[in-house]
């Protein structure tokens, strides 16, 4: 019987992934196999554009992104700002090429990779759909360097115009994306978070957990995110840490993510909190992620940027009582009284305070979130991806697109 499918989906992001010696695809945590499985429920089979990012790190566990029906065309990393905005003819032939042999798109933005892609499928007339997952202007002011300061009025138009010129749009905010970067074509909105149903034996763990606070137990700190940027904030939490123990309370904190520690280690040691901090490598997407966050009791969100991170959304569901800045779609997941303005670590330190000082305070902030999470039942979330993915392959059925 033939396959009410539509044929092949080539999706762009600018990503890296990691390849092995046997050339097995590996990543450091999004977009592990199982998320293929979403687009393969309308696609036949996907082909995926992204970064090369080399071999997996020794000693790691990144979680493997090669599956049966998935291929993967990755290209070296541009090594410049001004590389990107040139962007070399070879690149752009490869996509092009890439554009021409698939049904359609699905460009998640911003990236590079996907400004390329979404013009060449308007040249080619080929259906094409973008995912809003964060803020250009947001993740490039905060890169860390002059020229991403400087390139990001650049990112922020590139992104802002290849949104609005989409047909189609998904963004993993309720509201904040769709402010900032409007779209003139059909939109959804469903976070890209995969979140674990609570069960009767993790509940009475949860429970467990903050009797142990109330009697005296000091709560443990955590952050899941790439230690390669400084978006994340992660010198926010150490600086707040530091603010603590000359305050006289010590807290450990730990951190989980791909990336060298070796700058956040000798930041720690600055700031005096060397032996309060801990960094766990990577875990395994999914279960190893959630048996980690099991091990914590707050989780910190300090971000200089953000879409809506999935980090703090798993956090919740398991039971944590959360902090987060106030930057991209946090507010829309946490109240106002576990919010801080980005890199204000004073604030960051006066919230945690409250929740290590008040157990009462963190049990009920952990109901809070454990409730709030609940809005993002992955059925429903299932439900508004699997029309939106419908609505591409619609296209492609309208437009007699081949192959």
């Amino acid at each position: 019987m033939p396959s009410n499918r539509a044929k092949r989906l080539l999706f762009v992001h600018d990503h890296r992934f990691l390849v092995d010696d046997a050339g097995s695809v590996f990543t450091s945590g999004s977009l592990p196999a199982h998320v293929w499985t979403r687009y393969l429920e309308t696609f036949e089979c996907i082909e995926v554009l992204a970064r090369d990012g080399g071999a997996p790190p020794a000693g790691q566990q990144p979680a493997l992104a090669s599956r049966a029906g998935v291929t993967f065309n990755l290209v070296r990393n541009l090594g410049s700002h001004l590389e990107q905005l040139i962007r070399p003819k070879a690149l752009k032939l490869r996509i092009r090429a890439a554009v021409e042999g698939c049904s359609a798109a699905l460009i998640r933005l911003p990236s590079e990779l996907g400004f390329l892609a979404a013009a060449e499928c308007e040249r080619a007339g080929k259906p094409y759909a973008i995912e809003v997952v964060g803020c250009a202007w947001d993740g490039m002011r905060n890169h860390g360097s002059l020229a991403g300061r400087l390139y990001a009025p650049f990112f922020y138009w590139r992104t802002r115009n290849a949104v609005q010129r989409a047909p189609l749009a998904l963004y993993v905010t309720s509201r904040w994306l769709q402010q900032r970067y409007p779209t003139r074509g059909q939109a959804y909105a469903a976070s890209d978070v995969e979140i674990a149903p609570m069960t009767a034996a993790r509940e009475a763990a949860r429970r467990k957990r903050l009797e142990r606070i109330a009697k005296g137990e000091r709560p443990i700190l955590g952050t899941v995110a790439s230690l390669r940027i400084r978006s994340k904030g992660v010198q926010t939490a150490l600086a707040a840490l530091s603010e603590l123990r000359r305050g006289g309370l010590d807290l450990r904190y730990r951190l989980l993510g791909t990336g060298d520690p070796v700058q956040w280690k000798r930041l720690a040691a600055d700031l005096g909190i060397a032996d309060l901090v801990s960094f766990d490598g990577v875990r395994s997407a999914g279960d190893g992620v959630r048996k980690w966050l099991d091990q914590i009791d707050v989780h910190l969100q300090p971000s200089f940027q953000e879409g809506l991170p999935r980090a703090t959304i798993e956090a919740m569901s398991r039971g944590l009582a959360c902090i987060g800045s106030t930057a991209g779609g946090i507010p829309e997941l946490l109240p106002a009284d576990r919010l801080h303005a980005p890199g204000d670590s004073s604030a960051l330190a006066r919230q945690i305070r409250a929740l290590a000082n008040d157990p009462s305070a963190l049990a009920l902030a952990s109901a809070h979130d454990l409730r709030a999470s609940r809005s993002f039942d992955p059925r429903e979330l299932a439900g508004i991806r699997s029309e939106f993915l419908g609505r591409l392959a619609g296209m492609v059925r309208a437009s007699g697109a081949h192959p």
